[in-house]
């Protein structure tokens, strides 16, 4: 477990220092607030966490349920002793994912390759999605891959929107709030 930890710290590390150098610094500032962008963020996450709960409901089953308590968030939750993973680990986690996938993939699609908005936004979702097929080898669970797979893709769609409307940061915020809440209340069904 040391080893995982200590990666995803380096790697975090690395993602944020080209920031320094001024790659793609758009991406860090508001660029629209609006009214239009607030009721889009709030819908969309209403909308995210519909879906995390319809998944909860109508794709996991028992087993999958019973699988999940072995994922790291979930066991630090029933455990209630491993608090470096809440309050360390897990967010860095979101914030390497967001610059991977949101800040630097988006940026190469639009700034290097001058691949359109939408185009760049489905594409980065797509892998973002792919992305989550780690989660196969770790519970070999169908269901539970199919689950991460289209919420994955849904939040890549959600946070590129607010990628390129209010900032890297306010995608960061989003994804560890909206993943925890999804995590914490699949916590609180198996506890």
């Amino acid at each position: 477990m040391g080893k995982k930890y200590l990666t995803i710290a380096v790697v975090v590390i690395l993602l944020i220092i080209p920031i320094f150098f001024g790659i793609y610094i758009d991406f860090l500032i508001v660029s629209e607030l609006s009214l239009g962008v607030v009721v889009f963020l709030l819908v969309g996450f209403v909308v995210l966490l519909a879906v995390g709960k319809m998944m909860d409901i109508f794709v996991y089953s028992k087993t999958s349920k019973e699988l999940m308590k072995q994922h790291d968030v979930i066991k630090a939750l029933l455990n209630g002793n491993d608090i470096k993973v809440l309050l360390v680990f897990f967010p860095l986690t979101m914030i390497m994912e967001e610059f991977i996938f949101r800040y630097y993939l988006i940026g190469v699609f639009l700034y290097q390759l001058n691949v359109g908005i939408i185009l760049a936004t489905i594409i980065s979702s797509v892998i973002f999605s792919l992305y989550h097929l780690h989660i196969w080898f770790r519970f070999k669970d169908l269901k539970i891959l199919i689950s991460y797979l289209i919420t994955s893709f849904l939040l890549g769609i959600y946070n590129a929107y607010i990628l390129l409307t209010l900032g890297i940061f306010a995608c960061v915020v989003v994804h560890i709030i909206l993943v925890f809440i999804l995590y914490y209340s699949l916590y609180k069904k198996l506890s």
